[in-house]
């Protein structure tokens, strides 16, 4: 028998009303939509490790912060910097008291920081957020907190300073 033939009689043979049929049918579906919730269930459980993973380092960075904060004699490492770095800033003459000022301002940006992201994911809403900004609009009145800003451009999220660049501009030309 041709091929051709013998396909077309094995695809006469199977009745669409025959149980078997409609179990294969059937079990083609359900493994294909298993494999599918699976594989959905994977990139969610990454996507949450990846969060996780990054959330650890942000706390490790705050209590690094914390640390400068608690210790004011760590701050001196940052007046060295400052000194190498950028002789002509701000952070080179500070006191030690202006330093844990800083530092503590630092801190608090760093978790503005955060609030904004949370924000800007939709995973907190606009009326947290607005507790938020008064918060963040509030500290920014510190004279040190210009300089706070200015020193750490590129070291947090864009969008977050860029916001904050836009409020002091704002707040600059009132």
């Amino acid at each position: 028998m041709p091929r051709g033939t013998l396909v077309e009689a094995r695809l006469a043979s199977l009745d669409i009303t025959d149980p078997a049929v409609w179990g294969t049918i059937t079990q083609t579906i359900v493994l294909t939509l298993t494999l599918v919730i699976f594989i959905l269930s994977f990139r969610s459980q990454e996507k949450t490790s990846k969060e996780n993973a990054y959330q650890k380092v942000l706390d490790d960075t705050t209590d690094a912060m914390r640390m400068l904060v608690t210790n004011p004699d760590l701050a001196m490492i940052q007046v060295e910097m400052a000194r190498t770095i950028a002789p002509t800033s701000r952070t080179a003459s500070l006191s030690k008291e202006e330093m844990g000022i800083r530092n503590y301002l630092l801190l608090l940006y760093g978790i503005f920081e955060r609030a904004y992201m949370l924000y800007s994911k939709k995973w907190i809403d606009r009326e947290a957020w607005s507790q938020w900004s008064t918060w963040l609009e509030t500290m920014m009145k510190h004279p040190l907190f210009v300089e706070v800003h200015s020193s750490s451009i590129g070291m947090f999220d864009r969008p977050f300073q860029d916001y904050v660049s836009s409020l002091l501009d704002s707040k600059g030309s009132k």
